[in-house]
């Protein structure tokens, strides 16, 4: 017999299996949120354990973002790197002050990368055709124009 968790994890491994490298990073930033927003509500009510957990699964989050980054590809990946360790102080002193107003700063930081991730990952998703007159690139199976 399945419990609910195992039959979460599942369903979880096999959205992430089947998530593409965009979509699987806007799905980070969602967790991201959730748990942040989860930390600043048990701070709020003095509930350290539930909030050092949140805080936690947010750092492990942040790092691994941090780790997938590929610092060659991108002329700015330095910056993001940057932030992303600025993050992760914010994250670790939120939890060792109980600060529920470092959390909500990193959250806000958070809120503005995930939002431009999203933007990209869209941007990424659509299929790009070319105007009339120059080769067609990527172009739609379901497009009249053959």
């Amino acid at each position: 017999m399945y419990t609910s968790n195992t039959l979460r994890k599942q369903f979880t491994d096999s959205a992430l299996e089947t998530a593409s490298g965009p979509r699987i990073v806007v799905m980070c930033f969602d967790r991201l949120d959730r748990d942040l927003g989860e930390a600043i509500a048990a701070l709020g009510e003095s509930d350290f354990y539930r909030a050092h957990i949140a805080l936690c699964h947010a750092q492990d989050i942040v790092h691994e973002l941090l780790l997938m980054l590929d610092r060659g590809a991108w002329e700015h990946a330095g910056a993001l790197a940057a932030i992303y360790e600025y993050v992760l102080r914010q994250l670790a002193a939120a939890n060792i002050s109980k600060s529920a107003a470092l959390a909500v700063e990193a959250r806000h930081l958070l809120a503005q990368l995930g939002d431009s991730f999203r933007t990209a990952a869209t941007m990424v998703a659509m299929p790009v055709v070319a105007s009339s007159g120059g080769p067609e690139i990527d172009q739609p199976r379901w497009s009249t124009n053959a």
